[in-house]
């Protein structure tokens, strides 16, 4: 094992940060689409990706085995930000009301995605297109809040991610946990598309890209189901 990457989505594409775990020295970049992201980590051993991966053919309550199990983890205060995949029949449709009539077609359960859900459904197209059981091994999915509940010693992060305390709290965790020439200025955005935030969900989900390497991340559910592709529908942190 030598180096990990952590990706995040953003509005300019996806955020890629890569560590090298011998030397300790870590990087990011932009990557404009997720073929460039599985160019640019080509050589890693492990990458965490902030993206459903395995996906329902019939909506139900509450999503995915793994869904609600990660807002259990994250308590009342946090839980809002782990929201529903949509089912696979979405990703052909390119409207919001298409996308939440075909969820809603999809079961007797009659459920429809937020605007939330259907903002990444792009993304959530792109890793789609690409993913097989096999590339799987490599690219797990990771939820950022689930990361820092884990950097937290098992508690959820309550301050916001984009608040000034947020990010400083996250930052500083990140410092303590491998990431120790992380600084403020580092993580400040260099181009349009960018956050801090972005930046900062990245190097944790790096973070977990280690621990799955290491043996020590924990997988929920244990026994996850396979999609009808045959992706497991799982999250690490």
């Amino acid at each position: 094992m030598a180096i990990i990457a952590g990706v995040d989505g953003c509005a300019a594409g996806w955020v890629v940060v890569q560590r090298d775990t011998e030397s300790g020295r870590s990087s990011w970049c932009i990557a404009p689409d997720f073929l460039a992201v599985l160019d640019k980590t080509s050589g890693a051993s492990i990458v965490a990706v902030d993206i459903p991966i395995g996906l329902l053919d019939q909506a139900v309550h509450g999503g995915r085995a793994c869904d609600p199990l990660a807002r259990k983890l994250l308590g009342p205060k946090r839980a809002s930000s782990v929201f529903p995949p949509p089912v696979r029949a979405t990703l052909d449709c390119r409207t919001y009301p298409q996308a939440s009539k075909a969820n809603q077609d999809s079961s007797l359960a009659g459920i429809r995605i937020s605007q939330q859900c259907f903002a990444i459904l792009p993304k959530i197209r792109e890793v789609d297109r690409v993913m097989t059981p096999e590339l799987q091994r490599k690219i797990r999915e990771i939820h950022p809040e689930l990361c820092f509940f884990a950097l937290n010693g098992g508690n959820a992060i309550t301050q916001p991610k984009r608040s000034a305390e947020g990010k400083d709290v996250r930052l500083v965790l990140l410092q303590k946990h491998g990431f120790g020439s992380l600084s403020s200025e580092a993580v400040k955005p260099k181009c349009p598309g960018v956050e801090t935030d972005d930046i900062l969900d990245a190097c944790a989900a790096c973070w977990t890209a280690e621990r799955i390497c290491l043996g020590t991340a924990v997988c929920i559910p244990p026994s996850p189901a396979r999609d009808s592709r045959g992706l497991r529908m799982e999250m690490w942190y």
